[in-house]
């Protein structure tokens, strides 16, 4: 009995190393690959439907520079391809990067023509771990 007891506390000291070591970060680039016009209307869709996205990791717009741009704004604007009241600054260099620091919906568009109305855009549901 006396050296079950060393033996259990072993196992559970070991558990509590293992859950306080800290996770890292996932980078998703978006799409999978390049934010451009989609060969579908769900392909962004589908993409994010697929994807586990949790607090703490990053969202990664890949683009041709000049050519795309992308902006975090809110339900509305996303539905209605606006960015009256974004979130964050327009990001025209690539990969833009978005933090993604709390749970819930994010939304993001392509404010390059009319390049939001015809697919360039995504909402993904952010997780808490």
């Amino acid at each position: 009995m006396a050296t079950a007891i060393p033996s259990l506390l072993a196992a559970l000291l070991a558990g509590c190393v293992i859950l306080a070591v800290p996770t890292t970060a996932t980078d998703h680039v978006v799409g999978g690959s390049l934010w451009s016009i989609p060969t579908s209307s769900d392909y962004y869709r589908n993409w994010a439907g697929n994807t586990t996205i949790f607090v703490g990791d990053n969202l990664v717009f890949r683009f041709d520079a000049g050519m795309y741009d992308v902006v975090e704004v809110g339900g509305w604007e996303y539905k209605a391809c606006s960015w009256v009241d974004q979130y964050s600054d327009t990001l025209k260099s690539s990969p833009a990067v978005f933090h993604l620091d709390f749970a819930g919906v994010k939304y993001y568009v392509c404010t390059i023509g009319n390049y939001c109305s015809l697919g360039v855009k995504i909402w993904v549901s952010v997780q808490q771990a």
